[in-house]
């Protein structure tokens, strides 16, 4: 009966960070592009989990078995990888479109700017708080 509670529980969890990434806005291939980079983020990261949890397994004494590192790093990739493609997809905290607000975990930019009165060379972050499209 606890299993089955904590698999309901862990559900619930990956559901409530799962669906608020749905995409909201009404341009269909910004959409599009960002899903795809969302995904591919998400399978280079279960990739790379895998690869290391391989090595992991291959740490142990016996490593057929420890077969369920490869699986733990593949999942912790994966997750790793889909939270790297969403951050990196959206420009604002907030959106305002359509008479719609979206809230998004906001995208910091780094520029690296020379001035060209005293040769120094600076670094920029900006960080967008609000967009608005009208």
């Amino acid at each position: 009966m606890l299993g089955k509670l904590k698999k309901i529980i862990i559900l619930a969890v990956m559901l409530s960070l799962i669906i608020p990434l749905a995409p909201s806005r009404a341009s269909a291939a910004d959409d599009s592009a960002m899903m795809q980079n969302i995904f591919k983020d998400a399978f280079y990261g279960g990739a790379v989990g895998s690869l290391v949890g391989l090595g992991f397994m291959l740490l142990t004494d016996k490593p057929q078995d420890h077969l369920r590192y490869i699986a733990y790093g593949a999942g912790g990739g994966i997750i790793a990888g889909a939270a790297i493609g969403v951050a990196s997809s959206t420009k604002a905290l907030a959106e305002i479109e359509g008479g719609k607000i979206t809230l998004n975990v906001p995208e910091v930019k780094t520029d690296i700017i020379q001035d060209k009165r005293d040769e120094k060379i600076e670094v920029v972050r900006t960080l967008s708080l609000l967009r608005y499209s009208f």
